[in-house]
């Protein structure tokens, strides 16, 4: 048998580096934009190869810009427009030209041809100039909503590169300002997008999701590191994962990025809610565990087809069909837990805790939907919950109860793996201690074997001693050396068991106990000298068997029928280990101090050669069996 302590945490570091894995590809997704938005605006110590011209009362001039602070252009005061000229370089796909105009008019001009113009109907002079009068800025004025702050955006043409880009502002009379430098880039997105995908706070929501999903993995991990893998917890790593998927691509930055390019997430979109269902359902114990669970798996199949017969584009709302599966199945966990008769007082307490952390998670998320709304909490139940509802879409009640699923499921995973984790750390210091505590008795046994040996080599030499003292005739002399040797004998075990010496002592040891304090002993030990078992495990094995039996005769009263039985045979390849003990009837064994350890360190033992621990209750004691393999693969 080949040893998995090292293995046996592989499985839960294979999750959390998938996990960590597909976290860290979507991030890197959103950060490639594929969409450029470069500003062109010329500052004293950024230019872009802007040629300039102004034109003043005096006419047309070059002009050599100056900049104020280093990026305000500054005109000189009888500027009537400016226009700035360079050569494309930029090579963008789809290129796009964008700029903001303030009360301004804009021309632009690509090798001579005009792309576009506030002005259509004005004739250009010799300069390429137009002149605007009074009527041409008023009806410009009405066009643009009396001259708000006004986005405008016009494609180029695909063979730009290398042309001469010119673009003419315009100012009215007495208001001089500065030129519109464009944007160029091939969306209206590059400075959201860039910002977005750099600031961790505008996408609080999924940073939060990919981290209890990794949260979730790692508590895994940990569980089944000690033994105690809780696949549940999986449920809940794939449910937030999928959040975490969902956010990524309906965010801002996912629309801009390349993710929603090479993901594909209608089927998540539908049946995310699944995993957190089947969570819930799987921590029950009543016999609807699996009807459930059927339930909820047909419900997101059911999704799923509806969502690929419906046409593309077409969103799939959430009916209520989900909100009536939420609803089952938080009914039937709240009926399974109200069942207080099967409830430990320690249990109760628990569900009462998570019942109020519960109430305060609903009420910090009602807040925080009303606050949306500006405070109207009238407003919010009637147009957020109930309209929506009447409308057919239970989103607002779905994810009203999932998050506050969620958030205790979280709450209640952690505390259970703390819980495991501390049990486990208290289970191997006892074991530990047991183990420190076996070994030291083990030492002191050979010891007296040792003692035991020598004492047989000197009987002889006792006898004849003994012979010549009594021949002497000296009966006084010959009692004192007889009671001296009958000390030194006294130390010594009371009998050979099998030709193990350790499983001759170890038995002895325990078994010579039983037999003192009135305890029906039998025992089979048919065990060759030499097995291929560690003497430690061995040790750690036959102790704690011996010992629980022999603490499980001393619990019971006087005029009880008080036995161990012990068998020890080989089976081929097999050393077969049973002990059969009585047992207190009205005892149970969960409500004694430290119960437990010495059956987890005997099934550690176990399994290590290729076992399993097989424990029996009967109506007048107990049985403890296990095979041992004796080749190790």
């Amino acid at each position: 048998m080949k040893d998995d302590s090292k293995r046996r945490y592989l499985p839960g570091a294979a999750i959390l580096v998938a996990v960590a894995a597909l976290i860290l590809v979507v991030f890197s997704l959103l950060s490639v934009t594929e969409k450029t938005d470069l500003s062109l605006g010329d500052t004293e110590e950024r230019r872009f190869g802007w040629r300039y011209e102004v034109l003043t009362d005096d006419g047309v001039r070059p002009y050599e810009p100056v900049f104020e602070d280093g990026f305000y252009l500054q005109l000189p005061e009888d500027t009537r427009a400016v226009r700035i000229t360079r050569t494309m370089t930029e090579d963008i796909p789809q290129a796009e030209l964008e700029w903001m105009s303030y009360q301004n008019g804009v021309e632009v001009v690509l090798d001579g041809f005009l792309l576009y113009t506030d002005f259509p109907d004005l004739v250009r002079d010799g300069d390429g100039f137009v002149h605007p009068g009074e009527e041409q800025w008023a009806r410009v004025g009405r066009q643009h909503q009396d001259w708000t702050v006004r986005s405008t955006r016009m494609s180029l043409p695909a063979d730009y590169l290398g042309k001469e880009l010119a673009v003419t502002t315009y100012f009215p009379e007495g208001e001089v300002g500065t030129p519109e430098y464009p944007y160029l880039g091939n969306d209206d997105s590059g400075l959201i997008a860039t910002s977005v995908v750099s600031t961790v706070r505008n996408n609080t929501a999924m940073t939060v999701y990919a981290l209890l999903a990794v949260l979730m993995a790692a508590v895994f991990l940990v569980d089944a590191y000690n033994r105690n893998g809780d696949g549940r917890t999986l449920l809940l790593c794939l449910y937030f994962l999928m959040l975490f998927l969902m956010e990524a691509y309906s965010s801002t930055v996912g629309y801009y990025s390349i993710l929603t390019e090479r993901l594909d997430l209608r089927f998540v979109s539908v049946v995310y809610m699944a995993p957190l269902y089947l969570y819930l359902v799987l921590r029950m114990k009543s016999r609807w565990k699996w009807p459930l669970c059927a339930a909820v798996v047909a419900w997101a199949v059911f999704e799923s087809v509806r969502e690929l017969c419906l046409p593309e584009g077409i969103a799939v709302l959430v009916g209520p069909e989900t909100l009536a599966v939420l609803v089952v199945v938080t009914a039937a966990l709240a009926v399974d837990g109200l069942r207080w008769k099967e409830r430990t007082r320690l249990e109760k307490k628990r569900m009462l805790t998570y019942g109020l952390i519960a109430a305060g998670f609903t009420a910090v998320y009602m807040l925080d939907r009303i606050r949306a709304w500006d405070g109207d909490a009238v407003g919010y139940f009637r147009d957020e919950l109930w309209l929506s509802l009447l409308d057919g879409n239970c989103w607002s009640w779905v994810s009203m109860f999932n998050a506050v699923i969620s958030w205790m499921a979280v709450l209640v995973v952690i505390s259970e793996a703390v819980r495991r984790t501390l049990a486990t750390r208290r289970t191997m210091d006892v074991l530990r201690e047991r183990e420190r505590q076996t070994m030291a008795g083990y030492e002191r046994l050979l010891a007296s074997e040792d003692d035991t040996r020598a004492l047989h080599h000197e009987m002889r030499h006792h006898m004849l001693a003994l012979s010549a003292i009594l021949a002497d005739g000296d009966v006084g002399r010959a009692r004192r050396y007889v009671d001296a040797v009958a000390d030194d004998l006294a130390h010594v075990p009371g009998g050979r068991y099998c030709q193990n010496i350790l499983v001759d002592m170890i038995a002895g040891s325990f078994l010579d106990q039983a037999a003192a304090q009135g305890i029906q002993v039998e025992h089979h030990l048919n065990v060759p000298q030499e097995l291929n078992i560690a003497d430690e495990d061995l040790s750690v094995f036959l102790s704690n068997m011996l010992q629980n039996a022999l603490e499980a005769c001393r619990r019971m009263g006087p005029d009880q029928r008080r036995y161990i039985w012990v068998d020890m045979h080989l089976r081929g390849n097999f050393l077969c280990v049973q002990c059969v003990n009585s047992r207190p009837d009205e005892e149970e064994p969960q409500q004694r101090e430290g119960h437990g350890y010495g059956l987890a360190a005997m099934r550690a033992v176990a399994e290590k050669y290729n076992s399993a621990l097989l424990l029996e209750r009967t109506p007048n004691g107990f049985s403890v069996t296990s095979d041992f393999c004796l080749e190790r693969l």
